[in-house]
């Protein structure tokens, strides 16, 4: 087997012949899948988790431009090891339709001609949801969350190491 003509994407698939036969796509061919291209246009917000050892804490911040504050969610899953942040944001806007641009969408059968078309209406949609582990030592009853211009910094308080269970022997009885 060829090393340089071995496709890495798809190992079952034929590899490209010497004589130009076979597949030609070789490592292009995730390129052709539609959900490639849709994972391309998906919005996630950028976001660091930082330990502080010091401070005992460890800090999640997720920069979420032009979200309101009522439109974000932190939670804590039922085992409380999870911590998860989402969002969802719908926009629209609509500029007024002036005189002439009335006359082109009645012409086309778009509308009635009446006074509230519009020549331009745009919405935009993101949401988000992204999901942190927390620390084994987290003291899940005093984080705290902030939202300020734009970046949520949520605050996880730790324990130490102390705090963890510690590691026990247990005594095996003969019968």
């Amino acid at each position: 087997m060829e090393l340089l003509a071995m496709d890495l994407f798809h190992p079952q698939a034929v590899a490209p012949r010497r004589d130009g036969g076979g597949d030609g796509w070789g490592l292009w061919r995730p390129m052709t899948d539609p959900a490639w291209a849709a994972s391309l246009s998906r919005w996630q917000p950028h976001a660091t988790v930082e330990h502080d050892e010091a401070a005992k804490e460890m800090a999640v911040r997720i920069e979420t431009p032009g979200f309101p504050r009522d439109r974000l969610s932190v939670e804590l899953s039922d085992d409380r090891r999870m911590l998860t942040v989402s969002g969802r944001m719908r926009k629209s806007e609509a500029t007024p339709a002036d005189g002439a641009a009335d006359g082109a969408a009645a012409a086309n059968g778009c509308g009635s001609g009446g006074a509230a078309e519009t020549a331009l209406s745009s919405f935009e949609e993101r949401q988000f949801t992204q999901s942190f582990r927390l620390p084994r030592d987290a003291d899940v009853e005093a984080i705290k969350a902030d939202y300020e211009h734009g970046v949520l910094c949520v605050r996880v308080p730790t324990k130490g190491p102390e705090a963890l269970p510690q590691k026990r022997n247990i005594a095996i009885a003969d019968k």
